[in-house]
């Protein structure tokens, strides 16, 4: 065993910074593709980055990673990534379907803002329109399951319905979505 861990970065603070709030060439500074699986505590490097304060250093560093061969199974890196409040839609759709295809898990539910799909509905501050780029990403998602349990113990199209004064044109495509799936839309509930 050679004198240094070389899947260990030294300076954790420097990458964590980097991932965070710096740009791709200050990431690449202080990043070594050996530690693509490195651990935060409850973060991967791709978590981290994935909540970077900007949109295009975001999807440079997280492409990065990718390409690096990281994990998309750990620290639940769609809903990271949706929860931010600043995006550029458009730019960073492709790094959504990327995930997906690379196996980030379109269902995941976490206990306090449900799905990936969910938690990016409760982004109020966001128009439908804003959202469709991401909105066609999700819904194009075969594996995409609308009835399934979702926040607070209700169906994920339920809890879209239940937004729907400022998410009508996500319950419009989701309930076409299961049409289009030849799947039973419930109506809803009274």
């Amino acid at each position: 065993m050679g004198l240094f861990n070389r899947n260990k970065p030294r300076d954790t603070s420097a990458l964590h910074a980097a991932l965070t709030r710096r740009t791709f060439e200050d990431f690449q500074k202080v990043y070594d593709p050996a530690w693509v699986d490195f651990e935060f505590e409850h973060d991967t490097l791709l978590s981290l980055a994935l909540t970077n304060d900007d949109s295009p250093s975001r999807v440079a560093i997280a492409n990065r990673l990718l390409d690096d061969g990281a994990d998309v199974r750990g620290a639940m890196p769609l809903h990271r990534f949706l929860a931010r409040n600043e995006h550029d839609f458009v730019a960073e759709a492709p790094l959504l379907k990327r995930l997906l295809d690379a196996g980030a898990n379109v269902n995941e539910v976490h206990s306090k803002v449900g799905t990936p799909l969910e938690t990016l509905a409760a982004k109020f501050k966001f128009s439908d329109v804003t959202l469709t780029p991401f909105y066609d990403v999700l819904l194009a998602r075969p594996d995409l399951d609308l009835m399934q349990t979702g926040l607070d113990g209700r169906t994920v199209l339920t809890n879209l319905r239940k937004w729907s004064a400022k998410r009508g044109e996500l319950v419009i495509r989701a309930e076409q979505t299961l049409t289009d799936r030849r799947t039973t839309v419930p109506p809803p509930a009274q």
